[in-house]
């Protein structure tokens, strides 16, 4: 056909090194993205979009901590994103008193002790939303376990500098929820 441009293909050495990184970065990735979400769906997509996102990115030529650092940067951004539309969902319904919350009494197995569960892992993702992005990912990345030079790969920031921003995150975290609490009380 006359015009028709196909899209440059990768090559074979790129296509190994992208399933390598899936195989190996995959788990890791949907840990750190679940906490943030909540969600398996909502993780996958997130997930889906960011490896989609690497097939044509040039840091796929970059070593592997790098490529690892970068594919945390855009799931979280991602992440973020997507948490940002659901609370504005949120926000919509209860403004037009769609949402009504149930009174919840009984054991721990009961329906009504979970929707407590996940209303206060509800109250923890508000209350990591409202710190400032580089310490609400700082905050995120270390509970899920990465060290302080991965940290500081991820925000572009000197290692140093992590514990610092970590114990401001910690301080600002346990503000934030805990005056949300009050205001919900």
């Amino acid at each position: 056909m006359l015009g028709t441009v196909e899209p440059p293909r990768p090559s074979v050495e790129a296509a190994d090194r992208f399933d390598e990184l899936f195989e190996r970065l995959y788990p890791e990735l949907f840990g750190l993205i679940y906490r943030v979400l909540g969600d398996r769906a909502e993780v996958e997509d997130v997930l889906q979009e960011a490896f989609l996102k690497l097939v044509d990115a040039p840091i796929l030529q970059r070593p592997d901590a790098e490529v690892a650092a970068w594919l945390r940067r855009v799931c979280l951004n991602l992440a973020a994103n997507r948490a940002r539309a659901e609370r504005r969902g949120q926000a919509r319904l209860e403004r037009v008193g769609r949402l009504e919350l149930a009174a919840a009494e009984g054991d721990l197995a009961s329906p009504a002790r979970l929707v407590l569960r996940d209303e206060e892992q509800a109250e923890v993702r508000q209350a990591l939303a409202r710190l400032p992005e580089r310490q609400r990912l700082c905050l995120l990345l270390r509970h899920s376990g990465y060290s302080y030079a991965e940290i500081a790969a991820v925000l572009g920031v000197a290692p140093g500098s992590v514990g610092t921003l970590l114990a401001r995150a910690e301080r600002a975290f346990r503000g934030s929820y805990l005056e949300w609490s009050h205001d919900v009380s």
